[in-house]
């Protein structure tokens, strides 16, 4: 996250210190307490808490999922246990059903890179696909998830987030569903007030009849042959099976196992065929021990 995106966030919170007073759905609103809640591991949905009391006495939480203007990524570090949360018990054929459709684009796409490709370097041997949730398309290894309202709701507020991240810390003090937003507001060089910063918030319930599609894209882990390198263990919704047939480097692409393999068990399968045919990097690949060279990008 930006510095200066970090700093917009915290300029919103100063605006609603304590006995700050707005009004919201013609109902005059005094803050009774305000802060960013947190958690010990990973983050709330939450980025802005209020809380407020209105001139009727009636307590009213505004939990504010802060965002860019031109913000994609909704969920982009998914793995097991996020996907569950947001998907049910049926995460694995959902995720499954959304890659497998895209089944011709991952079989055609280049899986060794000789030289640069885009934004690939070259060097690039791919272990994998990660799994992303954006609020559009992005790349041909893209598509609508084709979520019910429910599940849409669920990935912008976080229903059904984590325990610790649904009841998330507020100044040291645990705040029962604090975690999960209500609210969504998109960063603004107007906002000047906490009524202004009022005025502009959308219930997520009506962001998602306005925005009612989310989409995926999967964003390959590569291997950087060069300097012996990748991106760490990240869980693949499409991985590459390397293995060796007949003496040559082969490998095989998965859909019927998302995000059960990461990137470190698809470096293994690798580094044992890569170091078995005495391969260091992708200068060494030619047509005698490489399977399918015509594949190769170069």
């Amino acid at each position: 996250m930006s510095k200066c995106f970090i700093q917009a966030e915290h300029d919103i919170l100063n605006l609603f210190q304590r006995d700050t007073h707005f009004t919201y759905q013609n109902m005059d609103y005094t803050v009774i307490a305000s802060g960013k809640p947190y958690c010990n591991k990973g983050e709330p949905k939450t980025d802005i808490y209020i809380l407020a009391i209105s001139n009727y006495g009636m307590v009213k939480e505004f939990k504010i999922s802060f965002k860019k203007q031109n913000a994609d990524f909704l969920e982009n570090k998914i793995n097991e246990q996020r996907a569950k949360q947001i998907f049910g018990e049926d995460w694995q054929y959902i995720i499954s059903n959304a890659t497998y459709s895209l089944k011709n684009e991952f079989l055609n796409r280049h899986v060794i890179y000789k030289t640069k490709c885009g934004k690939t370097d070259a060097g690039a041997i791919t272990l994998g696909w990660k799994f992303e949730l954006l609020n559009k398309l992005s790349g041909q290894l893209s598509g609508n998830m084709m979520l019910s309202e429910k599940q849409v709701i669920d990935v912008y507020a976080g229903t059904n987030i984590s325990d610790e991240k649904r009841h998330a810390y507020v100044h040291g003090k645990i705040i029962q569903n604090s975690g999960i937003a209500n609210f969504m507001l998109f960063e603004k060089q107007s906002i000047s007030s906490a009524q202004c910063a009022i005025n502009a918030l959308v219930s997520i319930k009506n962001y998602v009849t306005q925005h009612p599609h989310i989409y995926f894209a999967c964003k390959a882990l590569n291997y950087r042959s060069f300097i012996s390198k990748y991106d760490g263990n990240r869980p693949l919704a499409v991985f590459v099976h390397w293995y060796l047939k007949n003496g040559k480097i082969a490998y095989h692409i998965c859909f019927d196992n998302p995000l059960m393999v990461g990137g470190d068990k698809a470096y293994y399968h690798l580094k044992h065929a890569l170091d078995t045919l005495h391969i260091k990097n992708t200068d060494d690949f030619h047509a005698n021990n490489v399977s399918e060279y015509v594949k190769i990008y170069q």
